[in-house]
């Protein structure tokens, strides 16, 4: 059986975490201070072989329609994670990749939709599993896993579709607000743009993605990038470096003078 790991998530999420106690114990279920899926443990085990063939019409990833083998995402969760006896609106869902991104949102939203956890790609040359994903002149991996949907648009920024993914956390929904939500409401705007279309890659104060820099400590980003070339550099990295990891997000200018306010202030929020 998957080692199914529980506990309460923090002392603010007692609502929520009593429901731990109605939970029967099970042979190897070990106590630990979140609830965690690990895929790649899972794919050794032969737990993910379950599939059915779907398709995603316009892939925002690959840009184009794509067929995979995947699983009903809530179906492994709710198998390998003991959230049935949470409720949806306390949590929130981060999806842990291999190559440091960590995209995060609300578990609520996933409830509603048609959610898969991606395999392999049917479409994939033959003698590979997946398909290649190219972002400019960049080769990037979509292996081991990949989380689509077949009925929400790629636009919707709401939304994560994060591939090379390894693990799947569930935390508290608000767990990281005294550490990183300002409690001056001017900056409040900032804030949530950072969170939703930054923090996946960005840490800040060590919490957030690790696939791009830290952007506050030990110093914050707008103490050594003038002010303007941050915000144009927000909105269009390619000007700024030749094949430039960050990609063009279609941020406009009055969210990334946002997103650099709410920079500015958490330079002196440093913990």
């Amino acid at each position: 059986m998957k080692k199914l790991l529980l506990l309460p998530l923090c002392v603010c999420c007692l609502s929520f975490t009593s429901h731990f106690s109605k939970i029967p114990r099970q042979e190897n279920i070990s106590i630990q201070d979140s609830l965690d899926i690990d895929l790649v443990a899972l794919k050794a085990k032969g737990m993910l072989n379950n599939t059915i063939a779907i398709t995603i019409p316009n892939d925002p990833v690959y840009h184009k329609t794509k067929h995979y083998q995947a699983i009903p995402l809530w179906e492994v969760m709710k198998k390998y994670a003991a959230i049935e006896a949470l409720s949806t609106s306390d949590l929130k869902v981060v999806f842990e990749c291999e190559d440091g991104y960590k995209p995060e949102m609300p578990l609520d939203l996933l409830t509603n939709v048609k959610v898969y956890l991606a395999v392999k790609d049917i479409d994939a040359p033959k003698g590979r599993d997946w398909e290649q994903i190219f972002k400019g002149t960049q080769e990037m991996k979509a292996a081991p896993f990949y989380v689509v949907y077949s009925d929400i648009s790629g636009e919707d920024v709401n939304y994560k579709w994060p591939y090379n993914l390894v693990k799947i956390h569930f935390r508290p929904l608000h767990e990281n607000d005294g550490a990183l939500k300002p409690k001056d409401k001017n900056y409040l705007v900032g804030y949530e743009l950072f969170k939703n279309r930054c923090q996946t890659c960005h840490a800040i104060n060590k919490i957030g993605g690790k696939m791009g820099p830290e952007l506050n400590y030990p110093k914050s980003v707008t103490q050594y990038w003038k002010t303007e070339d941050l915000k144009a550099f927000i909105q269009k990295p390619e000007s700024y470096r030749n094949e430039v990891k960050m990609p063009n997000l279609g941020i406009k200018k009055v969210e990334a003078e946002e997103i650099v306010k709410y920079l500015t202030y958490m330079a002196n929020q440093k913990r």
